[in-house]
């Protein structure tokens, strides 16, 4: 498995993964059949987001096929120029296989190196397998977003949780 940054020709092989990632788990931002972003959207998502220079597109690749992402959001504002937000998916073949941590550890790796000190994300509080990871990678609870999801008809809490440099 190798980590690397998405590329614009990248963007057929990450909408399939993406469609196969909403499709198993209710824990991201889509559910199955919700996510309908286009090749060449995501192409140009790609691009824009490598216009900045504290965002990245990352995948964690094994044998030409993508088993996860993690979408590191950086802003141009500057006075959050210091703080990132993560988004993390690994399909659910690839749990418990390094694969999230990996993708993490490249994150904590990278951040300094352009002047990140903070990385923040939301998970939902049902989502206790990935609260671990954090924990274990030592990002801390800062704050509990009430209903900030509708999953199913049914709201769902998340929280804030942030890693400090």
């Amino acid at each position: 498995m190798r980590i690397r940054d998405v590329v614009p020709q990248d963007a057929e092989k990450l909408v399939a993964f993406r469609r196969k990632l909403f499709a198993e788990t209710d824990f991201l931002l889509y559910g199955p059949g919700e996510y309908s972003a286009t090749v060449e959207e995501v192409a140009s998502q790609v691009d824009r987001m490598s216009q900045v220079p504290t965002s990245r597109s990352l995948v964690a690749e094994h044998d030409d096929k993508f088993v996860g992402f993690l979408g590191i959001i950086g802003s141009p504002v500057p006075r959050l120029r210091h703080c990132v937000h993560l988004a993390l998916g690994v399909l659910r073949e690839w749990w418990s296989h390094g694969v999230a941590t990996d993708l993490m550890n490249e994150a904590f790796r990278w951040a300094p190196t352009v002047g990140v000190s903070r990385l923040e994300l939301s998970v939902m509080t049902t989502n206790t397998r990935a609260i671990a990871l954090y924990e274990r990678l030592g990002f801390k609870f800062e704050g509990l977003r009430r209903r900030a999801y509708i999953v199913n008809g049914v709201a769902v809490d998340d929280h804030l949780m942030g890693y400090v440099l």
